[in-house]
Order: C-alpha cells, then structure tokens, then sequence
C-alpha cells in the first residue's frame, strides 16, 4: 500500500478533533448562555426583580431580529413576561437587548448617572449601560460601544405605585447584571 495516500485521511482525522476539542471546550460564553436567561444575561432571580403583582410564572421569549450582527446577541431582543394561570396571553414585564453603537443616548428625565467606573444611566422606565470599553472589540462589533438596553412595560410601573425610586433600583440591579455577564462571557470585564 503506498503510504501517500494516507496522508489526506491522517489530516482529515486531526483536523476533525481540532474541530470537535474548540466546540466542546468550555467557555464562559457557553456556560453562562446554558445557565441563564436571556442569552445569558441575566440570572432567574434577578429577571423576576421587574414584577406587575399580578402572578404567574417567568417566561423569558428570545426575539431574533433578522438584522444579522457579528454576534447573535446583537440581533436578539430578550422579553420578560409572566404567563398567568389558565393560559392567558403572557404579559410582558420588560426588554432587554444589547446593542453596537457610536453614539450615547442622553439620559432619559429622571435618570441618574452611573457612579465613577460605570458608563450609562439607570431611569425608572429605560435605562442603558455600556461595556467596558475592550468589549466591541471582543465581540466583534464595528462600532465605538456596545449598549445594554432595559425597558420597562407601563403595567410594572403601574404595579410599583409610580415610585421611581424603587422601580430604578430593580431597573439598576437588572440591566448592570446584564451588562456585567455579557463583559465576563466576552471576558473584556474592568
């Protein structure tokens, strides 16, 4: 048997492992994405701190846009909704998107600034918070930033009485939770 052409079958062979060894290794990508909700952004406990009062069970909808990004995060829209009992229509608690950007929004009226090291703000209705700055980098993204988004639905705002104060608290502990997995999947964290 002439030992040239054992060669190709031997290359396709390694490359075949090399191939398998990079998906099935573990990444903090693919463990917090398995873990978590929202591509990984957010933990069960703390999607569930935006709450109408009214019952039901957390159901989070991944939404995919059919913008196409370098990363799926980037074309996907996480909705938090709580599905009643019976099976009535989900009512939706909040969204959650992560976005490349070259320009800041300006604060919403209302929302405070993020404290020394943090970039974004934090509002009662909407808040938006950047990742570190090597995060576009890592995650491929062709702009300047990349923002976290969270919207609130007007039936939490109705259900926390229109207190601001303790709707921004839920607001902050939610999008900077988002903001703080996506930077430790990418590992571009401060």
């Amino acid at each position: 048997m002439n030992k040239k052409y054992l060669v190709l079958p031997a290359v396709l062979v390694v490359a075949a492992a090399v191939v398998a060894a990079v998906e099935l290794w573990p990444s903090p990508l693919k463990e917090l994405r398995a873990q978590n909700l929202c591509l990984g952004m957010l933990t069960e406990k703390t999607a569930g701190l935006l709450y109408d009062g009214q019952g039901g069970r957390l159901t989070v909808d991944e939404y995919e846009s059919g913008e196409r990004g370098a990363d799926p995060v980037f074309s996907t829209i996480c909705f938090v909704n709580r599905a009643p009992e019976g099976g009535a229509a989900d009512r939706p608690q909040y969204t959650v998107d992560a976005r490349p950007t070259n320009t800041l929004n300006a604060p919403v009226k209302g929302a405070t600034r993020l404290p020394e090291g943090r970039s974004g703000w934090v509002g009662p209705r909407q808040s938006e918070v950047q990742l570190p700055a090597g995060c576009p980098q890592e995650m491929k993204a062709d702009a300047e930033y990349v923002t976290v988004t969270l919207k609130v639905a007007p039936g939490v705002v109705v259900a926390e009485n229109w207190d601001d104060a303790a709707l921004a608290r839920a607001s902050r502990t939610v999008v900077l939770e988002a903001a703080d997995n996506l930077a430790e999947q990418y590992d571009c964290g401060a």
